[in-house]
């Protein structure tokens, strides 16, 4: 399937469903098509790994110093959990921002990897990247949409395609970044692991040490391969983290601001505020009072 045919069949499952300018979910799979009519305001977020094939208009995505510019026919691939800065550049009436979200999972991909491949995954390669989405992908993400008109057999077969999904980008060019994910012994994989032990309990605090002895690496090791994969250093990824769910908790609760601030590690109420003003702009009591409608 070109990718004009996938746009004319994602298009036409937008006008079905009036998702024009929001989010379009399905019951039957992870898979999310996305459209915009204008640009969008730079948002701050937590990427899981995904592919977002963009169809129409373009979208740009930073994690740390690392940054993509993805338009028509190319594919966001990220590998690792990132706190990332993104906006979508290009949508109007006339041409919409269409893209299609697939969250990707290690499991799958660990289904499809050959731990006899010859070919090592380059190590510190970014954990986000703009690629040429491969035609027989786009051919699956296909079939995976128009299973919307079979909603009895939806539920058994998108499973299989989604699998298929992930072998086809394993065994890719593509699949080379992938395959960090799976590589227990490539750095990026040690790197996977401290992130996962930052994401575990954002309120504990651990040092540079700590982290670089559950990676089995050095300070200076960890901190060299945690930027070049994530853009960022590890305390500089830790604070986005901690803001980012912070600012979910202070638009989505009614918790008290302290503490929401404890909850996310930071001992100091001054020093929560601070930082939360620093990055969105808006202390966050102002920040929950815009969320609420309240001027």
């Amino acid at each position: 399937m070109a990718i004009d045919s996938l746009l004319t069949l994602t298009q036409n499952c937008i006008q079905r469903q009036n998702a024009l300018g929001r989010y379009l979910h399905f019951d039957y799979s992870k898979l999310v098509i996305v459209s915009f009519c204008t640009p969008t305001p730079i948002e701050s977020s937590v990427y899981q790994p995904l592919l977002c094939l963009v169809l129409q208009g373009e979208k740009q995505v930073s994690a740390g110093e690392h940054q993509v510019r993805c338009s028509q026919a190319r594919m966001i691939l990220v590998s690792h959990h990132i706190p990332v800065i993104s906006q979508i550049t290009q949508a109007s009436d006339q041409t919409p921002y269409v893209a299609v979200i697939l969250p990707l999972d290690r499991e799958k991909l660990l289904r499809y990897f050959d731990p006899t491949h010859t070919t090592r995954p380059v190590d510190d390669s970014a954990a986000i990247g703009c690629h040429q989405v491969p035609n027989e992908v786009a051919q699956a993400l296909g079939r995976l949409i128009e299973l919307a008109n079979e909603p009895t057999l939806a539920p058994m077969i998108a499973p299989l395609i989604e699998d298929e999904i992930h072998a086809r980008l394993m065994h890719s060019e593509i699949g080379q970044r992938l395959m960090r994910l799976v590589w227990h012994s490539d750095k990026s994989a040690q790197v996977a692991k401290i992130i996962k032990l930052i994401n575990d309990d954002l309120s504990k605090n651990l040092s540079i040490a700590e982290l670089a002895k559950e990676s089995g690496m050095s300070r200076s090791a960890l901190h060299q391969h945690f930027k070049a994969i994530t853009g960022m250093s590890p305390l500089a990824y830790t604070k986005e983290l901690r803001l980012l769910k912070a600012q979910t908790l202070v638009r989505e609760s009614s918790r008290p601001i302290a503490s929401i601030g404890f909850d996310v590690g930071y001992d100091n109420h001054a020093q929560f505020s601070r930082e939360y003003a620093r990055k969105f702009d808006k202390s966050p009591r102002q920040d929950r009072a815009t969320a609420a409608g309240i001027s």
